[in-house]
């Protein structure tokens, strides 16, 4: 009987302890997922920004023209390698107000306009020297024109990334200014 009595009891011990183990397990409650971060809003895009946009697009296509030209009519081999290198530069940041106009709903021309293309004409009947003194007095005329434009978008731009393009261009004119002297 005292067998029996321990099988019983180990049974019964063995029963109870799955049947209270049972109970006690909880499932854990999931974490709470974070909230997600807010959308990052656009950056403001004001009429004055389209303005300089339409206005650095003009000067980036002139820049291009002439550029062109200087590469196969200067005298100055230092002018010839800034035509170059303008010309690359401006076309990088057409690419850029490109995508800055892309993102507001603005379309850029593709062409100069026509007083830029009768320019680019004027330019292109000059040779050498007259070419080099044509180019560069054009080039000063030019950066004159568009400097206060960029110095008033660096400072009354609420848009970063034109507040950028603004003093990239500003540094790219002031270099190629300083190597046609």
């Amino acid at each position: 009987m005292l067998f029996l009595f321990r099988h019983k009891v180990a049974a019964l011990s063995l029963f109870t302890l799955l049947l209270l183990g049972g109970c006690g397990y909880v499932t854990p409650v999931r974490p709470v997922a974070p909230p997600l971060p807010a959308l990052a809003k656009p950056a403001p895009f004001s009429a004055a920004d389209a303005v300089f946009v339409q206005k650095l697009n003009t000067m980036a296509l002139a820049q291009i023209g002439m550029a062109d030209i200087a590469r196969t009519h200067a005298a100055r081999n230092d002018i010839a390698l800034v035509g170059e290198r303008v010309s690359k530069d401006m076309s990088a940041l057409q690419a850029r107000l490109a995508k800055v106009a892309t993102a507001h709903a603005l379309s850029l021309p593709a062409q100069p306009s026509g007083p830029e293309q009768k320019q680019i004409a004027h330019l292109q009947r000059w040779q050498g020297a007259a070419f080099d003194r044509h180019y560069i007095r054009y080039f000063t005329a030019a950066h004159a024109r568009i400097k206060p434009v960029l110095a008033s978008q660096i400072v009354l731009s609420k848009n970063p990334d034109l507040v950028v393009i603004a003093r990239d261009v500003q540094t790219r004119l002031a270099d190629y200014q300083a190597v046609m002297r």
